[in-house]
């Protein structure tokens, strides 16, 4: 498994446990999951998840999701 699919896992993954957790508004996953499978590169998926990131960084939960989440393969990217 490539870096880059390995890191498109990820996001997915991500998207999911935020999801599971309640943290999104409605139709927020779907826009994210739309967002990794369109990216066409490392870069686009690093820009779609710094996006993820910065913009559900003040929504309650994320750090425990983020911190559950994260795997030692990506530490640097989530």
């Amino acid at each position: 498994m490539s870096l880059q699919s390995a890191y498109r896992e990820d996001l997915r993954e991500l998207v999911a446990a935020l999801d599971e957790r309640g943290i999104f508004r409605p139709g927020e996953r779907e826009a994210w999951e739309e967002g990794i499978e369109e990216a066409d590169d490392m870069t686009e998926l690093m820009i779609t998840g710094e996006a993820l990131h910065k913009a559900m960084l003040d929504r309650e939960g994320v750090e425990e999701v983020v911190s559950e989440h994260t795997k030692e393969r990506t530490r640097a990217f989530v």
